[in-house]
């Protein structure tokens, strides 16, 4: 995709009781802050799109008058069940309201207390064995908030830990989302996380049968710096999902790595559905694989960039979708 600027990245669980509430219709949508991260630069699977809207709608919700993280650290730790679930979401929305703030925060987002007591929780939680709607929604819940936070070290095992197969996908869903945006954070920061054990986690769910956890994987893959993960990307450039060849390339051309070439080629070519859920994930698909391909387009050969330009050409007169035509017109540039 062509302009340099970096792209961004997660259902969000509903309540607490003996049900699971929906707290969906409570909460007013809020920007979240780097989502031009992921969806401007790397194809996210639909679900995954609407589970970040989701998420940030979520925690969007500031409680009236301050909450004081402190107390709900401690109340957090309580016996009471109600108390500590009531501690958990007051603590995701303070950390909402205090990344919103920016300077003018607290920066909670890189406090290690914060940070230990999240995580501890949600290691509890994912021990439990239960699967039961209530310890799902907050287990979904304690991902998301843990995505939030900015101490890689405390936060990412227990999300590698979110991802084991015998969990519910949900949840699964969740943790590899916030991996994705911590390390994707770093990647913007140009301080890519070299953590071995994460990537070893992300290769092995890249591998797992169900097409939306190896899309979701490549795409958090691209995000560190290692030399497995590059070498798990070229192969997941064959996988037999589409989606997860398209994450593999996009997220190689991150990396200035040329070898996805061929899939943004079919990407071009590809004719569109007609199915409109369909339709949207080939929007998705053309539109970030033209950012790609005009970040590459400098350090293409002659001979790339000669087919390339054949390719483009029609989307930048013929196609219906201005977005199309404009991100076609900037990788044409990129070729001169």
């Amino acid at each position: 995709m062509t302009d340099s600027t970096p792209p961004s990245p997660p259902t969000i669980p509903q309540d607490s009781g003996l049900s699971r509430p929906d707290l969906s219709d409570d909460l007013p949508p809020v920007q979240p802050p780097s989502a031009g991260f992921i969806i401007q630069l790397f194809v996210v699977p639909g679900l995954i799109v609407l589970a970040v809207v989701a998420v940030w709608a979520l925690f969007g919700q500031i409680a009236a008058g301050e909450q004081d993280w402190r107390n709900l650290v401690e109340e957090l730790q309580s016996p009471n069940n109600h108390i500590r679930k009531r501690a958990m979401y007051g603590l995701a929305q303070v950390l909402d309201q205090d990344r919103r703030r920016g300077d003018q925060g607290q920066q909670l987002a890189t406090n290690q207390q914060i940070a230990t007591v999240l995580s501890d929780q949600l290691t509890r939680e994912l021990k439990t064995g239960s699967n039961s709607d209530e310890t799902v929604a907050i287990q979904q819940y304690l991902t998301r908030a843990i995505g939030l936070l900015d101490v890689p070290s405390v936060t990412l095992p227990p999300l590698r830990a979110s991802l084991q197969p015998k969990l519910d996908i949900e949840i699964r869903k969740s943790g590899v989302a916030s991996i994705a945006m911590i390390a994707g954070r770093h990647f913007e920061k140009g301080t890519p996380l070299d953590d071995s054990e994460t990537v070893d986690a992300l290769i092995e769910l890249s591998a797992d049968p169900t097409p939306l956890m190896r899309q979701t994987a490549a795409f958090a893959l691209g995000l560190f710096k290692s030399s497995k993960s590059d070498q798990q990307l070229h192969v997941l450039l064959e996988n037999a999902d589409w989606k997860t060849c398209v994450n593999a390339a996009i997220a190689l051309a991150r990396q200035g790595n040329h070898d996805g070439l061929a899939v943004f080629k079919r990407a071009l070519t590809e004719k569109p559905p007609t199915k409109p859920e369909e339709q949207i994930e080939h929007f998705m698909v053309l539109t970030n694989s033209l950012k790609a391909i005009a970040m590459l387009g400098p350090k293409m050969s002659d001979a790339d960039k000669s087919e390339f330009r054949e390719l483009l050409k029609p989307l930048v007169s013929d196609h219906a979708e201005v977005r199309i035509r404009v991100d076609a017109q900037n990788a044409l540039l990129s070729l001169k």
